[in-house]
């Protein structure tokens, strides 16, 4: 592993990314018993009740929440400076962000102005406050890495997807706020943008940036090209102003960058040094190989596709982005950050208790590889249910059966490895007060 250039003077306390990580999978449990109650009709549309609810469950209350929690370690350790008052920000965003997002997936099922209103003002609030404070961060004169420069590209774009969000909240009850939204603010390409803005430039962005820092730590590999981690963050965050003026040509130029990534990612994969197979460097490769097939169903004339296919096109492609990238890359990351923060926080409980050195269990003790192998190749088969959910409606409870399992199991392998980290530390504490 490398670390070099890295600072672990600043980590805030475990139990803050830890709360975050570990609320993330009840969200798509919550999800599963979405799909499995809402049964065949919910795939008819993108824009049925219940496909909101779930889309917002999965990007809001999982890969959003996971980020949020990853950002607070991140931060500090690359670029040297943490968040002011960790535990106040970090405590007030999780518990607004959560309440919020909860009940903005129940305003998608049961629509009413009390809800509306909740929602609006704690995501506002919540996310308002996290974005401010890690701004406050990242305005400072940090270490100048491609990372550090993609968290600002992505940060700019988390508060942009908030006021997409916000306005698109505001649609419906109007006459709450007595005044009519213009008419440019009242079309789908609002929500088109909201949704780009949110999975490309807030997550995108931030994977993009994070596997310029996390790949070559973790894996002993070379780092991304010069071309691909100054230039790639910036080019996305440009092309992405666009979506509001020529939606199709930015999308078809957003596509093939992910394309463009995606080969550099397999490329530097297949340099690194340590060959051993790694369970994360299998979801990397997976949401690589996921952003080629990605291209592929993408540009493919539509004459050469079924015309169930062609129907389902959109749902089909956003579920493979959101669910065989994204959601892969964020497993992965979470098969290495807890084993790594529970063995670093350690570490550095024992440089003031240099006897408890003994007590550490080794890295791999956290999080058994066979265990996260599992959880692989349950990610992998709950993906391939949703691609046929899409196409075949009538299978929707095989999806909602596969996501409790695989889910489950992560939220058993997350509690493994905080119970020892508790365990450790609290051993290391009795051995210095004997």
């Amino acid at each position: 592993m490398n670390i070099s250039g890295l600072s672990f003077n600043a980590l805030p306390p475990i139990d803050l990314p830890f709360r975050f990580f570990v609320s993330a999978p009840f969200f798509v449990l919550l999800c599963a018993g979405i799909i499995f109650f809402s049964g065949e009709a919910m795939w008819l549309s993108r824009w049925h009740p219940s496909i909101l609810a779930l889309t917002h469950g999965f990007t809001l209350g999982f890969i959003t929440m996971v980020m949020m929690g990853a950002l607070l370690q991140l931060l500090p350790v690359i670029g040297g400076i943490g968040i002011a008052k960790p535990r106040l920000i970090a405590t007030s965003c999780h518990t607004l962000f959560t309440l919020g997002t909860l009940c903005l997936m129940a305003n998608f099922l049961w629509s009413n102005t009390w809800l509306f209103t909740v929602s609006f003002t704690l995501l506002a609030v919540g996310l308002g406050l996290y974005i401010v404070a890690l701004a406050w961060v990242l305005v400072k004169k940090l270490s100048q890495g491609d990372a550090i420069i993609g968290f600002r590209f992505s940060i700019t774009a988390l508060f942009v997807v908030l006021v997409l969000g916000l306005i698109l909240l505001m649609r419906s009850p109007l006459d709450f706020f007595e005044f009519e939204l213009p008419a440019l603010l009242l079309t789908k390409e609002l929500t088109n943008s909201h949704a780009v803005w949110g999975l490309v430039g807030w997550v995108g962005l931030l994977i993009i940036s994070v596997s310029f820092q996390v790949i070559p730590m973790f894996h002993v590999a070379p780092s991304f090209p010069r071309s691909i981690s100054h230039y790639l963050p910036a080019a996305m965050f440009i092309v992405l102003l666009g979506c509001f003026y020529q939606a199709a040509i930015t999308l078809n130029i957003i596509v093939l960058l992910h394309c463009v990534y995606g080969v550099s990612l397999l490329w530097v994969i297949s340099k690194r040094k340590r060959k051993v197979m790694d369970n994360t460097i299998r979801y990397w490769q997976l949401a690589a190989m996921s952003l080629l097939v990605l291209n592929v169903l993408y540009f493919i004339p539509e004459s050469y596709l079924s015309a169930s296919f062609v129907a389902s096109k959109s749902l089909l492609l956003t579920a493979i982005f959101i669910y065989f990238y994204l959601v892969s890359v964020i497993q992965g990351m979470l098969l290495k950050i807890f084993p790594f923060l529970s063995y670093t926080h350690l570490q550095q409980l024992c440089l003031t208790h240099f006897s408890g050195m003994k007590y550490i269990p080794h890295m791999h003790e956290f999080l058994h590889k066979k265990h996260g192998q599992w959880l692989f190749y349950l990610h992998l088969s709950t993906g391939i249910a949703l691609l046929a959910t899409i196409m075949m409606p009538s299978i929707y409870w095989l999806l909602s059966l596969l996501l409790v399992v695989e889910f489950f199991w992560l939220l058993i392998l997350m509690y493994k490895a905080m119970s020892l980290y508790y365990f450790t530390r609290n051993k290391i504490n009795l051995s210095v007060n004997e």
